[in-house]
């Protein structure tokens, strides 16, 4: 009787090796750790710059929660204008340019504004894609702008006028006025009758302290040539220059004998100075 002959048996495999733990005791994930994905996962830029399983984890949250939701996708260079028409509106652009419907704020006055060039800023906002949000905080920075530089030259030419009555108004006294006068016939005669021409002149150089005082020496030499009827008031500098005169003429009344002076004719001299020095002090207080 044969006897059976026992299976051999079977080839004892190897114990597997224990598995590379992905993440790090710091909770960050080893470096190399795509290569367990499939082939054409491993080249994504996301996943090669994820830091943690966390931040994956919530990646992965919130595009679920996108889903559903419209969302805009931003064309590149190789675009049609078709694509970015769709990113604009999306966007919030308006249908037109017009429909910005850009306007003027009471607060700027209408000559300073210029309905042209709110219409070309409408064009471009609305070739650059911007929303109707952004189109009015662009204008509103530019309007604001033009109504500061506004504010500004007001008080420039508020200064202007100060630094006019301080400076002229002490010179001149009570000759003021027609100082004044006097520049104003020169600038008529100066510009021939031409209203415009007068017009841009003054609007350049109206509130100039200098161009104000030669225009009246100039229109003073016009009246002295022309003899007017009009007595000319005399400056505080004009004044002056009486008083220096008549002082030292008085000067001489104290020497009765070598002069030929009278005790009365010197009083005289001496009482006409001093309302000569009240005449000054009260054209200086003019304005």
């Amino acid at each position: 009787m044969v006897e059976p002959v026992a299976p051999p048996e079977p080839p004892v495999a190897p114990p597997a090796a224990p598995p590379i733990p992905l993440v790090n005791s710091d909770g960050e994930l080893r470096e190399g750790w795509t290569g367990i994905l499939d082939e054409d996962l491993r080249d994504e830029s996301y996943l090669k710059e994820a830091k943690t399983l966390q931040g994956i984890a919530r990646s992965v949250v919130s595009a679920r929660a996108m889903v559903g939701k419209d969302k805009i996708v931003k064309p590149n260079e190789a675009s049609s204008e078709a694509d970015w028409d769709a990113y604009y509106v999306a966007g919030g652009r308006p249908d037109t340019a017009g429909d910005y419907n850009l306007t003027r704020p009471d607060e700027l006055p209408e000559e300073n504004y210029n309905q042209d060039l709110a219409n070309a800023a409408q064009d471009l906002f609305h070739k650059i894609g911007l929303s109707q949000k952004q189109a009015d905080a662009l204008f509103a920075f530019n309007n604001n702008n033009v109504i500061a530089l506004l504010a500004k030259n007001a008080q420039d030419s508020e200064f202007a006028a100060k630094t006019l009555k301080d400076g002229l108004y002490a010179k001149w006294g009570n000759a003021f006025e027609q100082k004044k006068h006097l520049g104003n016939v020169a600038v008529e005669s100066g510009t021939l009758g031409d209203v415009e021409f007068k017009d841009r002149l003054l609007q350049k150089f109206g509130n100039d302290p200098d161009f104000i005082e030669y225009s009246a020496n100039l229109g003073s030499k016009f009246a002295e040539a022309g003899s007017p009827d009009a007595k000319m008031i005399p400056t505080p500098s004009d004044i002056q220059a009486r008083i220096d005169e008549e002082t030292h003429k008085a000067s001489y009344g104290l020497d009765y004998a070598k002069h030929g002076f009278t005790k009365a004719q010197h009083k005289a001299q001496v009482d006409l100075v001093s309302r000569l020095f009240q005449e000054k002090v009260s054209s200086t207080k003019t304005g």
